[in-house]
């Protein structure tokens, strides 16, 4: 298993009530056709994917670490900047067992920072 489903859920529901949203809230915040789909994976019904769980963990300022359940260390200050994110791209990065091209880097980094730019 990739990460800890329950253990995720109740993190998911702690922080959503901590912070005094509702799931149609955080629905409509990392932009989920309805406040179901996201019940069901703050419910373990559904698995948590990796893009949601960046919009929630940027969303609550915690680690990813955290939201999937592998950490309970919730500092999420092992995020990396722009000139960090540049050299790990740079440096042996595949898909698909090709090299990133400078065009896939920049269209990368402006997915990311999309994923990032409603915070």
């Amino acid at each position: 298993m990739l990460y800890n489903i329950s253990l995720s859920s109740e993190r998911l529901k702690e922080l959503r009530l901590k912070h005094g949203y509702t799931m149609q809230d955080i629905a409509k915040k990392i932009d989920l056709k309805s406040h179901g789909t996201y019940s069901d994976i703050e419910h373990g019904k559904n698995i948590l994917t990796s893009i949601n769980a960046l919009k929630l963990a940027n969303l609550y300022n915690v680690s990813l670490d955290y939201i999937y359940g592998l950490s309970n260390n919730k500092d999420n200050k092992n995020r990396i900047n722009n000139k960090e994110l540049d050299t790990v791209l740079k440096t042996g990065i595949t898909y698909n067992g090709k090299m990133l091209t400078s065009t896939d880097i920049i269209a990368l980094k402006a997915f990311l920072q999309g994923l990032t730019s409603s915070k």
